[in-house]
């Protein structure tokens, strides 16, 4: 039973309101009680023990139950004709013409007085008390600092009133105040019992639902958790009650969840694995009139794709045929990466042929291993074959298998060996035509007829296919089937080249160059212009090409400054830099360039030079001071220098 209670300060109250309901045909009071301001929190506590969901109270009472507990309170505020009246009373007591009127209560308990003065002739000090100040001393101060000739307010007001002997009215009501705020708590009564209603509906739906559903509050708590998501997580709803969302769903990205509550995106997917459970979750915000109230996170659970491919099996271990990387292993710090990261992860939940453009390289392979990884296919083999070098005729039989000359023993190609997985097929571009429309034949029909054998053999291979190479320009030409080109072109994923990420340059240089100074033992600083160099070059290897730069730089340089012209030097040796460069000069910019190089070494070598001179008086001075024990007057004197001098050259190297 749910209902209200109504709580007054008085008898007098009590009494009106008692007489208020019994002319009422319907109400939901449950209970009538005229308590004191001392008891007020518990009487209330007791009242909802008793099944109220709604209290009526005034003043401090009010006040306290509000700061104390979380029901719902209806506060009695004393309405203008009320006030009015006391105000007419008040002034015929002191028997002034304008007299001052202090009116002194708790929260929101009175209405608007904004025109008391030109109203009623007076002049109306209004002083409204709260709970969490010393009301006691604020009623002393407006007392004090105003020459009120007459107090309105609760027995505190009279009492302190009384004190200082001013004369004090009482603030009684007349009932008005009483209906009013017994319509208001009807009114909250009704809405309860709506919601009460709406949220049993919601939860019937919730726990009849077989997708795990949570609801997240606009801080990206959870707030509602049904049945389902309670065997998904292993998480009991009133354990996740209260706790963020990606710590209930393991794996599930804090930033997406803060992207649908701040409105950046209107929807995440994702797919997550809980318990040995595949999950494809979908996140969307709940949006009250233009505004983002929270978000329902939906959880549904994926059939796997075979029973045989429950666990991985040692003969896939043993052929190489695992995906070792995640999504996870890929550095943070790659910035250019992470956008190529976020639509890789929404591939995975596909089966369908997907095309990566990129160079072959380290990236490329961790995003494939990811992916395969981040899918349901992820307990079933995962193989990579790259199609650059091998022949035409070949190629078939590298793809599809084929039968010995006596047709006595078949040799499986890679589509059967990553059958219910992945094949990753590097180089797409090289297949033959007629590799083509083999492999456009399986991606269509999920099958294909082995050679000598009349039995079609059920094929389920996921295909991702990469290329270096543009597929519109090779299909204008007819190097790519028009079928396998659109097919492919529908789940297109690009990963910029290393040169189109400046930010990931400089991050994996700096990272090279440590981890090859740490190695091997080295200690070496890059000049500006060095640096500059390093990072403008285009690197068309890509990672691989700047890491092995990295450790052939470190390992032969040989001084301990990294000059512009040594980093020239060497990059014309391994890659003939100079050479591709004039290749594409006009001959005028061709002897501007040679110039300016001759220039730019000239100047890299003198500053070497000044550099070693410096270094070697420096070393001259500390190996002086050493053999004279920190002697300054020995050690200028050997030195040739004043004592001045060589206090000079110890600060500025730091010789102390």
């Amino acid at each position: 039973m749910s209902g209200i209670a109504l709580l007054v300060p008085n008898q007098q109250m009590y009494d009106q309101a008692r007489e208020i309901l019994e002319k009422l045909d319907r109400h939901h009071v449950i209970l009538l009680k005229s308590i004191v301001t001392e008891n007020a929190v518990n009487e209330a506590r007791e009242a909802v023990s008793m099944g109220a969901n709604i209290i009526v109270a005034r003043g401090r009472q009010a006040v306290e139950i509000r700061e104390h507990t979380t029901v719902p309170v209806s506060e009695i505020v004393i309405s203008a004709q009320e006030l009015g009246l006391l105000v007419v009373k008040a002034k015929a007591l002191v028997e002034k013409e304008c007299p001052v009127i202090g009116l002194f209560g708790w929260g929101e308990m009175f209405s608007d007085t904004s025109y008391f003065d030109q109203l009623y002739g007076v002049k109306l000090i209004r002083c409204v008390l709260k709970g969490t100040e010393d009301w006691r001393a604020v009623l002393d101060q407006v007392l004090e600092e105003n020459s009120i000739d007459i107090v309105i307010g609760g027995k505190a007001a009279l009492s302190a009133a009384e004190g200082r002997g001013i004369p004090a009215l009482f603030l009684s009501s007349t009932g008005e105040s009483l209906t009013t705020a017994l319509k208001n708590a009807e009114s909250l009564y009704y809405v309860s019992q709506m919601e009460q209603h709406n949220y049993a509906q919601f939860s019937t739906v919730l726990d009849s639902s077989f997708s795990g559903i949570i609801k997240a509050g606009i801080s990206g708590k959870v707030l509602v958790m049904n049945r389902a998501m309670e065997q998904i997580t292993g998480i009991s709803a009133s354990d996740a009650m209260g706790k963020p969302v990606d710590q209930v769903l393991k794996g599930l990205e804090r930033s997406a969840v803060w992207q649908i509550l701040n409105g950046e995106e209107e929807t995440y997917s994702a797919f997550l694995n809980i318990h040995d459970q595949s999950l494809v979750v979908v996140v969307e915000p709940i949006v009250a009139g233009n505004q983002i109230d929270g978000a329902i996170i939906s959880c549904n659970r994926m059939r796997r794709l075979d029973a045989d491919a429950r666990e991985v099996n040692s003969s896939q271990f043993l052929k190489g045929h695992v995906a070792y990387s995640t999504f996870e292993d890929i550095d943070q710090n790659l910035k250019g990466l992470r956008k190529a990261v976020e639509r890789a992860k929404i591939y995975a939940q596909s089966s369908s042929p997907m095309l990566i453009e990129a160079i072959s390289g380290p990236e490329l392979d961790m995003i494939c291993e990811g992916i395969h990884n981040y899918s349901l296919r992820r307990n079933g083999p995962f193989i990579m074959v790259h199609m650059a070098g091998i022949k035409e005729e070949h190629q078939s039989k590298v793809l599809f298998g084929e039968y010995s000359s006596d047709g006595k023993t078949y040799e499986p190609g890679r589509l059967e060996e990553a059958n219910h997985g992945t094949l990753v097929i590097q180089g797409i571009d090289k297949l033959s035509l007629l590799a083509q429309y083999n492999l456009m034949k399986v991606i269509r029909t999920k099958r294909f007829l082995k050679e000598r054998n009349e039995d079609m053999q059920l094929m389920d291979t996921r295909i991702i296919a990469c290329t270096a190479k543009n597929l519109t320009d090779l299909r204008k030409v007819n190097k790519i089937r028009s079928d396998l080109y659109y097919t492919l072109k529908s789940l297109r994923l690009k990963i910029p080249n290393l040169k189109d990420r400046p930010e990931d340059v400089e991050y994996l240089l700096d990272f090279y160059v440590k981890k090859y100074s740490e190695q091997y033992f080295r200690y070496h600083v890059m000049t500006a212009g060095a640096r500059k160099t390093l990072l403008e070059y285009p690197w068309e290897g890509n990672s691989i090409q700047l890491d092995a730069f990295c450790e052939r730089m470190i390992l032969t340089v040989g001084k301990r400054t990294i000059t512009e012209s040594y980093v020239r030097d060497l990059l014309q040796e391994l890659y003939e830099t100079d050479s591709s460069i004039y290749e594409i000069l006009p001959e005028d910019e061709v002897r501007e360039e040679r110039r300016r190089q001759r220039e730019a070494r000239k100047q890299e070598g003198r500053a070497e030079r000044a550099m070693g001179r410096e270094e070697a008086w420096r070393d001259t001075i500390r190996e002086t001071l050493a053999k004279y024990h920190g002697n300054r007057s020995i050690t200028a004197k050997e030195l040739g220098v004043s004592t001045t001098t060589l206090w000079r050259w110890m600060k500025r190297y730091d010789l102390n």
